[in-house]
């Protein structure tokens, strides 16, 4: 069952059963508190039967400890950089492996990743579809169930109906036009 799903994740998350989805991938907002953080960290542990990945921000790191931690190193760019230094590397944040696919080639399995800033113009913050599709790929089997909490961008349910994964959606403002697009 593929399903965008409208509302507050932290009210919505609530309603899910104990690991009911095979995978979490998600890209939080950058600016939560660390009380928000650790809500959100148990309640992805219940949600979750498989690997939880989470995307942050350097200077507001997700919870530790972490079982891995791997670095997408972005391209250089002048976006949002009239002002201050730009930010170049995120980091993404690996809790509970139970699927590993060990059987892809071994350059799939670096932590620092490359892949280059999405420019479909869908979302300003859009991760690169090749960089969720490695995540996919290396942590999910073809029929898992992957949630993506804070689903601002799309790319997620959008690899996953690439690669067989069935995948929940959430995302505050339901109204936005590329996600009836996708539906």
């Amino acid at each position: 069952m593929n399903e965008w799903i409208t509302g507050d994740s932290f009210e919505v998350l609530k309603h899910f059963g104990d690991k009911s989805v095979d995978c979490i991938i998600t890209d939080p907002p950058y600016d939560l508190k660390f009380e928000q953080k650790l809500r959100l960290q148990a309640e992805f542990e219940k949600i979750s039967r498989g690997a939880i990945i989470v995307f942050a921000p350097p200077e507001n790191q997700w919870i530790w400890p972490v079982d891995q931690y791997l670095f997408w190193m972005k391209p250089i760019s002048t976006k949002n950089t009239s002002k201050s230094y730009s930010r170049f590397v995120e980091m993404i944040f690996v809790y509970n492996v139970t699927t590993w696919n060990h059987d892809r080639h071994w350059s799939q399995y670096t932590n620092v990743f490359m892949d280059l800033v999405d420019d479909s113009k869908k979302h300003p913050f859009r991760k690169p579809p090749s960089l969720i599709e490695r995540l996919i790929l290396n942590h999910t089997n073809p029929g898992d169930f992957v949630l993506d909490p804070f689903a601002g961008s799309g790319v997620v349910p959008e690899v996953c109906d690439r690669l067989g994964r069935g995948w929940v959606a959430i995302e505050k403002d339901g109204s936005r036009e590329w996600i009836k697009q996708l539906e």
